[in-house]
């Protein structure tokens, strides 16, 4: 066992349940398809003797048993060529057993539902003896998830056991107010009158959110933020049970016994969720499912549900470990390390031979109430933290600068006021030039929005003529321990001034290659306004044996963002193409990371668009890979013992989380990544982190997902945010960092939205 508490050989599993079948074809009818109200008419008269799903060839109608009438042209459908037909019918039949458990599902499609036996409530054992009543009417359940797949890591189909923990308050808001709870500012619940009733539906399925209590108005509830009506009555109402309200909630109910209540239930929550807790879940879901013999999904075809994938019983599965890319510090490649941190201490920037802001000037806005310990932070932040381990060198040193010219601009204001945010930011503006802007922030500030909010009006404000800012909220600056936030801070400072803080290795091909990012964000005024979803764009191309940022795009909305995209490509592969001396007759790599899987017709209109730019190229191949942290898989290392928490109470960390870099194919165009490993959780009760999946577009022509799985994983090592790895690819983390910067500055006065392509075209000013 090495240092880490493994073996040399991790055991992978996932929670993965593979199915196999007791035959390879089953019998059904076939219907034309005309309409999708044909399709919703078809299950509903269906529903309970047939499995009615849509074919590339029309409507299939699967008898469920040999006693069903046909419907249909008789047909016989092969397991493996209606491999989507074969797991919806596996789908349906994992529902019909939910309900005959007697569980009310939240949703049918994957069926979800909670599980509220006796014994499952994970706050109930906290809360039995305490004297307070309603605290017993408060829970905390496990939901499950079981979600059919065509082909999982094992290369067979199977299902995926999905689980998470559900708040509930089973008071309504009438009730808690009574139990004097105030309610003003949360949001709450309504019953939907639109959903007809359903009894296999569970009954908290039907509530939505319609909008905050603004106030109390006798017995009803005046609302803010509400889509719909804006009032309601409190008996009729429940308040949204999201984490931080429920914790509220038990403090107030629970008085001076809820911090150990709290405490205990985050323990119980981890236990569920944590990497050992969800894989012993999955084995124990499995068994349930599995134990009672074959599960018929259609007249006479049953599967038998298996153990999951690399558990002690079930179907073993290999992968990849990628290694951590090198740092480089030098255009000559003599200066390497394996850590960014050390190297930099070492050696110094990368550009620190061409770099030319040696002694940057920094205006530091501040509310004056905090000008004190702001001196302090920035005292730190500019020579160090002396004899520590992490950033004794301090921003000067560590980067090679000559000096930092500094103005700290005070101003009488309270933390949330954005009107005096902007008149110090003028103020500072009228001095000298100015290279970089330090603005001290607060969580007081945090939920607001446009015009309301200091930290947008001062990036407005300084972003506008040119300067790039860096936030630095007031709570981080008070720390007592600052040496990794200020290395963090420090790094993206220096990104932001235009400095390439290190670069990594790419390999060696015979293709120029560039990678275009494709991210977006939600942009909302308030929580339930519809968002505006807004595009970003980050481009990375190789050189020089490395890869380099080369530039990122302005916003776009999401119906323009073609257009941008084309704009970009035109921009980075002129510059690129004289730069590197790209040749006619060269063959040409385009790699798209996409915030979202590409329709067939968008992904042959970016073909179309990129081949009438690349015309002079002997071959262009591309590559459209959709990357995303939005799924149920969950990656386990059974060897892993964890490591000890930074904590001082002798536990450890990461138990079952294997290291980043593992690699698992799932079929032939996905991919699974481990980007998070055990070193990566915060503490002993950090939940289990999920992998990167990786899904290769049906219209792509380079298909090679190992090396393009290699390439993802070398990414997320390349972020100048932190010093430490993301759980994305910079192609997505910087252009969703982009989207949500520039389409939250939309909203307020006076933005110049072409600073970002002109003035700040070489900073890094979204980090």
């Amino acid at each position: 066992m090495d240092a880490r508490g493994r073996t040399s050989s991790p055991l992978l599993a996932f929670n993965f349940l593979p199915v196999c079948f007791s035959a390879e074809e089953f019998e059904g009818g076939l219907i034309e398809f005309e309409s999708p109200e044909q399709l919703v008419d078809l299950r509903a008269k269906l529903a309970g003797t047939h499995v009615v799903a849509r074919t590339r060839t029309g409507i299939a109608c699967v008898p469920l048993d040999v006693g069903a009438d046909l419907f249909g042209a008789p047909t016989t459908f092969r397991t493996r060529e209606h491999q989507s037909l074969t797991m919806r019918l596996v789908q349906e039949a994992l529902l019909r057993s939910v309900l005959t458990w007697g569980y009310k599902v939240r949703r049918r499609v994957p069926p979800v539902f909670v599980s509220r036996l006796t014994g499952r409530d994970l706050l109930e054992p906290s809360v039995r003896e305490r004297r307070a009543e309603a605290l017993r009417r408060l829970h905390v359940y496990p939901e499950f998830r079981l979600d059919s797949r065509i082909v999982g890591p094992s290369n067979h189909p199977g299902v995926i056991v999905g689980v998470k923990s559900r708040f509930e308050i089973d008071m309504t808001v009438e009730e808690l107010i009574a139990h004097g709870v105030d309610v003003r500012g949360l949001y709450v619940l309504g019953e939907d009158a639109s959903i007809e009733p359903d009894p296999a539906m569970d009954h908290h399925a039907v509530r939505r959110v319609v909008g905050a209590v603004d106030h109390v108005d006798g017995t009803d509830l005046i609302l803010r933020d509400a889509p719909g009506e804006a009032r309601i009555a409190t008996g009729q109402a429940w308040l949204e049970s999201r984490r931080e309200t429920f914790n509220d909630l038990v403090s107030t109910l629970a008085g001076a016994d809820s911090a150990s209540i709290l405490k205990e239930l985050e323990q119980k929550t981890f236990d569920l969720l944590g990497a050992y807790g969800r894989y012993k879940g999955a084995v124990e879901l499995g068994k349930r499912l599995g134990g009672r013999g074959p599960l018929q999904v259609a007249d006479n075809l049953f599967v038998i549900i298996e153990p999951p994938v690399g558990s002690s019983n079930g179907r073993k599965v290999s992968g990849t470990r990628y290694e951590s890319p090198t740092f480089q510090f030098d255009q000559a490649g003599d200066k390497t390390s394996r850590s960014a941190d050390r190297g930099l201490d070492e050696y110094g920037p990368f550009d620190v031979e061409f770099f030319a802001k040696k002694r940057p000037r920094i205006a530091v806005i501040t509310p004056r109430a905090h000008k004190g310990v702001v001196e302090n932070f920035l005292s730190k932040f500019l020579h160090g933290i002396q004899g520590g381990k992490v950033f004794s060198l301090g921003f000067i040193r560590k980067y090679h600068l000559s000096g930092c010219d500094v103005a700290l601009h005070a101003f009488d204001g309270a933390p949330t006021d954005a009107g005096a945010y902007r008149e110090a930011c003028r103020t500072a503006l009228l001095g000298e030039n100015i290279d970089l802007a330090i603005v001290i922030t607060s969580e007081a500030q945090a939920h607001l929005t446009g015009d309301n909010s200091p930290y947008l009006v001062a990036k407005s404000a300084f972003m506008g003529q040119g300067v790039p800012v860096q936030e630095a909220r007031i709570e981080t600056v008070r720390l007592s321990k600052l040496a990794y936030p200020l290395n963090s801070i420090a790094l993206a400072c220096y990104a932001k001034l235009g400095g390439i803080p290190f670069v990594i290795a790419a390999p060696r091909t015979l293709a120029h290659e560039l990678v275009i990012g494709i991210g977006s964000a939600h942009v909302k005024e308030t929580r339930l306004t519809t968002p505006e979803r807004v595009v970003g764009i980050t481009t990375v191309f190789s050189a020089d044996g490395n890869y380099l940022l080369s530039n990122t795009s302005r916003e776009a909305d999401y119906d323009d963002y073609p257009r941008e995209l084309l704009r970009s490509l035109t921009d980075c592969i002129d510059t690129i193409r004289n730069r590197n001396a790209w040749q006619r007759g060269d063959e040409l790599r385009l790699v798209f990371h996409v915030f979202k899987p590409l329709k067939d017709i968008e992904a042959t209109a970016v073909k179309e668009l990129v081949q009438r730019l690349t015309q002079t190229y002997a071959r262009v191949e591309f590559a459209f890979v959709h990357v995303s942290t939005d799924h149920d898989w969950v990656m386990f290392d059974r060897t892993s013992a964890g490591i000890p928490s930074w904590a001082a109470d002798g536990r450890t960390k990461g138990h079952y989380v294997p290291e980043r870099g593992h690699a698992v194919p799932i079929g032939k165009r996905e991919l699974l990544v481990a980007v998070g490993g055990p070193m990566d959780l915060k503490s002993a009760l950090h939940g289990v982190p999920k992998p990167l999946l990786l899904k290769l577009h049906p219209q792509s022509t380079f298909t090679d997902i190992e090396y393009l799985g290699r390439q993802a994983f070398r990414f997320t090592s390349m972020s100048w945010r932190n010093m430490y790895p993301s759980r994305a690819p910079v192609t997505i983390l910087y252009s969703d960092l982009i989207a949500e910067l520039l389409g939250h500055l939309r909203h307020v006065r006076n933005w110049n939205a072409d600073a970002v392509t002109t003035k700040l075209r070489s900073s890094r000013w979204f980090l």
